[in-house]
């Protein structure tokens, strides 16, 4: 979900400069709807089983196929569809592409890096817009008539690796003071995550609990919220990309590759000589230091700074 909101800002920036190009993006079926009404996306190619989309491929003619991921799985896509396919001089089987780009920046935003790539292949533009995701009438009115014009603050507490997983009670504590400044409090999560949630809920007065959501819904519950708080995760780039104030938690993960990007943001975090680290695992202890080092208090703060900035 992230990698595919966070193409969205250098296709802007690639459609601003080449308005005629038609750009067609073969995306995971789970994620096609982060590119639902995104005008820069002439094609939304939703991948729903590799021989299937294999076959859906064959007929498709194309100037340019740029492999972005580099799996054999991308490359077998790639190679299904005609065209000049492209990909990275990193690449396990680089040889099987007619043109490489440049290994990114380590350091590089993730943004950056797309950036680095479209430029080595044309583009002029230097500056990045920020991430894109068109409004949903239907899903915002919805969103109105359920909080009713209170003010109210998204948190997501789950991530689907623990060593990026703030713990639960800490996301309750933070809310109930959150609830104390009269700001009401939705919850949200992923599938398989609602353990957590209601973790968190228990603990909470009169909290909204918003499981279930479709990308769209999930992005106007956002949208129109004061401020969002979670770990690194998907939705955190879908915030940036409905432009709400945003706070991350931060564990094991390159903040400076993975952060949220053009928005208003504070990435919480405290410095460990591990960091960053692959994230599947503690490789200096049982459980993971880098997240569970994060205070409620330091996180309570952070909010405050962004609240201040965008009162009512």
């Amino acid at each position: 979900m992230g990698d595919c909101l966070l193409l969205t800002s250098p296709v802007r920036a690639l459609k601003l400069e080449f308005p005629e190009f038609r750009i067609s993006v073969l995306v995971d079926q789970r994620f096609a709807d982060c590119f639902d009404g995104n005008p820069d996306f002439g094609e939304i190619i939703a991948a729903r089983g590799k021989l299937s989309t294999a076959i859906r491929l064959l007929a498709r003619r194309y100037d340019a196929i740029i492999n972005l991921h580099g799996g054999p799985t991308s490359l077998v896509f790639a190679g299904m569809a005609w065209g000049r396919r492209i990909g990275a001089e990193q690449y396990r089987y680089a040889r099987l592409y007619h043109g490489l780009f440049p290994r990114p920046e380590p350091a590089a935003h993730t943004v950056e890096s797309t950036m680095a790539i479209f430029r080595h292949l044309g583009l002029r533009a230097e500056d990045a817009p920020p991430l894109r995701y068109e409004s949903h009438p239907a899903q915002a009115t919805r969103i109105r008539d359920t909080f009713q014009e209170r003010p109210y603050v998204v948190i997501h507490p789950g991530s689907v690796m623990a060593t990026k997983r703030w713990a639960a009670g800490r996301f309750a504590a933070l809310a109930r003071k959150l609830h104390e400044q009269d700001l009401g409090i939705a919850l949200t999560c992923g599938p398989g995550e609602e353990s957590v949630v209601g973790q968190v809920a228990k603990e909470i007065p009169a909290t909204t609990m918003m499981l279930g959501l479709s990308i769209p819904a999930l992005a106007e519950l956002i949208r129109g919220a004061r401020l969002y708080i979670g770990n690194d995760s998907g939705p955190m780039h879908l915030a940036a990309a409905v432009g709400t104030p945003t706070i991350a938690v931060w564990g094991s993960s390159d903040s400076r590759r993975w952060r949220p990007w053009r928005v208003d943001h504070r990435v919480v975090q405290n410095p460990f000589e591990c960091n960053p680290c692959p994230g599947y695992r503690c490789l200096v202890a049982d459980t993971p230091l880098c997240i569970e080092s994060v205070t409620v208090d330091q996180v309570h703060e952070a909010a405050n700074e962004l609240l201040r900035m965008k009162p009512c």
